[in-house]
Formats: C-alpha cells, sequence, structure tokens
C-alpha cells in the first residue's frame, strides 16, 4: 500500500462553474473596460494598432500642384488624422467646375509637410480584444487588457486547433447538435446554410470533407469527440476553433460531456481553441455557456468546486484499454504496486466503470484523470 497519493490531471466539466479569464492584447494598446463594467462575449475589451507604415508623397505628382500652391490647395495640415479615402489635397481643374483630388489610402496621421512632398503614416487595421466570455471585469492592466469573471457551464477539451504560437481561435455561436449520437461522425452531407456561424456538435469524429465544408459555409466552430490524426494539420490551418473532448484516434464523446452538451443545445456559447499543453501560460481548449443575469450569484457567495481526489470522485481513463471510460474511485480506495508486462511497478488504484457495474479493475494511478 501507498500511503502517499500524489495529484492527478483534472477536466472541467461542470453544470455552473465561476471562471476568471485573462484577456490581453498581444502588444501595448488600449484598454476599454473599467473594473465592475458588465460586458457581453463579444464587447470589445482593449485595442492596439500595428507598427505605422510610414509613406513620402510628391503632390505635385499626384495631383500636379507647384510648391508654391500647396499650402492654399491643402485640406488636412501636419498633426491631423485621416481617415481611409478622406480628401488631404484638392485643385480646382476645368475652369473651376471639376476638382482634382487626393484621398489618404488608409487611415493614418500626417507627419511632416516640406516643400511638395508630405510624410504620411498609415495606421493600419486596429487588433481587438473581445470579451469572449459574457460576464464583469473584475481587473485592468492597463495598455494590456483585464480579466473577466464569469459564470456558466465550462467544458475542457483535450486538444484545441490553435497553434501554441498563435493566436487563439475562437468564437461565439449557438450550439448546434448534427448528429446525437455519441459515436455519430459529422460528414458534409450534413452541413447545411443554417450552420453558418453556428458552434457545430458531433460525438465522434469528422470526416476532412466535413471540414473543408464547413470552411466554406462559415460555420463558428466545431466540438468532436476525436480526430483522426492525419487531420491535425488541415485542423491547425482552417480559420475558425475545433476542440477535441478526448483525443485522437476513433473515441465517442464520454458520457458527461455528451450529457451536458445534449442539455446546452441551442444556447449561445463562447468557443475557445487556445491550446498550449506547456509552460508558464499553458492553456487548454473549451467551451463556456454563460448563465443568465438573473441566475448569476455575487463573487463572493458562489463556491468554485473544483474536482479533487476523495472517495466517489469521477474518474476517466487516459489510456487503453479504458482510454476515454469514465468510472468512479471506491469509497475506500488506496494507492497498490502494478506490475508492468516490461517488469516496471507502477501506483494504481481499484476503479468501478460505468460501463461495467458491478466490477472493479486495478488502473495505473498516471492513466487516469478526475473529471467534473
Amino acid at each position: 500500500m501507498i500511503e502517499f497519493i500524489p495529484q492527478i490531471p483534472e477536466t472541467r466539466v461542470a453544470t455552473a462553474a465561476r471562471i476568471r479569464r485573462a484577456r490581453r492584447l498581444p502588444v501595448p494598446g488600449e484598454v476599454s473596460g473599467a473594473i465592475g463594467m458588465r460586458i457581453g462575449a463579444q464587447d470589445i475589451i482593449a485595442r492596439a494598432y500595428p507598427p505605422k507604415m510610414r509613406r513620402a508623397l510628391s503632390l505635385t505628382r499626384v495631383i500636379g500642384v507647384t510648391e508654391a500652391e500647396v499650402p492654399r490647395r491643402l485640406l488636412k495640415h501636419v498633426g491631423d488624422t485621416v481617415e481611409a479615402r478622406e480628401i488631404i489635397i484638392a485643385k480646382p481643374i476645368n475652369f473651376g467646375v471639376q476638382r482634382l483630388v487626393y484621398r489618404a489610402p488608409e487611415a493614418g496621421q500626417i507627419a511632416a509637410i516640406q516643400g511638395s512632398w508630405m510624410i504620411l503614416d498609415l495606421f493600419g487595421q486596429p487588433y481587438d480584444v473581445p470579451a469572449l466570455y459574457r460576464g464583469t471585469i473584475v481587473a485592468v492592466e492597463p495598455r494590456e487588457g483585464g480579466i473577466v469573471e464569469a459564470q456558466g457551464a465550462l467544458i475542457q477539451g483535450a486538444w484545441g486547433s490553435s497553434a501554441p504560437d498563435r493566436a487563439a481561435k475562437e468564437a461565439v455561436g449557438v450550439i448546434k447538435w448534427l448528429a446525437k449520437e455519441a459515436d455519430a461522425v459529422l460528414d458534409a452531407d450534413q452541413l447545411e446554410a443554417d450552420a453558418r456561424a453556428a458552434i457545430l456538435v458531433a460525438g465522434g469524429g469528422v470526416t476532412e470533407a466535413a471540414l473543408r465544408r464547413a470552411e466554406q459555409v462559415q460555420v463558428g466552430g466545431i466540438v468532436v469527440g476525436s480526430l483522426a490524426p492525419e487531420l491535425r494539420a488541415l485542423a491547425l490551418a482552417l480559420p475558425f476553433p475545433l476542440m477535441v473532448t478526448e483525443g485522437f484516434g476513433d473515441k465517442p464523446m464520454c458520457t458527461p460531456i455528451f450529457e451536458l452538451l445534449t442539455a446546452l443545445n441551442g444556447q449561445e456559447a463562447a468557443l475557445n481553441g487556445q491550446y498550449a499543453p506547456r509552460g508558464p501560460h499553458s492553456a487548454r481548449p473549451e467551451l463556456f455557456v454563460p448563465l443568465a443575469a438573473s441566475r448569476m450569484l455575487a463573487s463572493d457567495t458562489m463556491e468554485n468546486e473544483r474536482p479533487h481526489v476523495a472517495p466517489r470522485a469521477r474518474v476517466r481513463g487516459l489510456c487503453e484499454p479504458y482510454l476515454g471510460q469514465v468510472g468512479t474511485l471506491p469509497e475506500e480506495f488506496w494507492l497498490k504496486w502494478y506490475g508492468t508486462e516490461s517488469g516496471a511497478y507502477l501506483p494504481a488504484v481499484e476503479v468501478e466503470w460505468e460501463h461495467l457495474p458491478g466490477e472493479r479493475h486495478l488502473v495505473p494511478w498516471t492513466n487516469l484523470e478526475l473529471i467534473g
């Protein structure tokens, strides 16, 4: 018997959880939220502008004015900001009946004018960070972003289609079940026009044709039980988030996740495909369905229950032959040494699997995770 019980990983599958998520800009910018502000999932919490691109223009060449004419033909001056297609300088032609103009190619600012030359700084497209989670801002980090607190149903996945070194793929949409069997595979012929912007759910896997069709239809995101390994590269290249609940291969969605997603069908959800398994900023993909405002509780009154090692705790298998299976720990349990075929000994525990009622099976402790 082993007296010390080490901690094991956990997967959150909760109908009511209180979470806090940091929403940050990749570069310094402007934060538009304030502490205590209630925000929607698609409200912008922070905005950053890319580095300016400086462009030198000869006004003589673009509209044919002389250096002496420039000051009286200008409609904008040094330091002025301009919007895209806004007129900067104009010159009358055809006896004043018409005029020749130069418009700003993009939004920017006039940095300098010397003679007939102009220096224009172009801003480019701003980078916005939406709240994603409908809730309340509980902290603000100047020029970086803020922390959003939200309450609702939470489901964590095993893999997400956002590469760790790139911006996370995110979506807000209505959950739409396309096949309500735990092992049903999502195929292209199930995707119609009404799937646009929705978060599609299938209990089994997904075909390559369905992924390509989903890109054409412009779905919001996809949640499946498993994914074929050869489709990983395609999933990473797609513009929408894809969350896998069990892992790679051909495995049906486990019972707790399947039942909760079935109950949440038709509700608006936020899908975050971020996946970073290691490092200080490790993260897992997740689907979050916020509670209605009338059902929310104050932060200090709602417990944030997390699964922990205890009698009757729910666990899920991480390796064959119990991969994806859900069971519980006995009322009285302890770790014991388990001999493997290679001759190594590992700490193990007896588990009562839900698909094998009344039976107990010895499973290596490191092959389990908490779920709930």
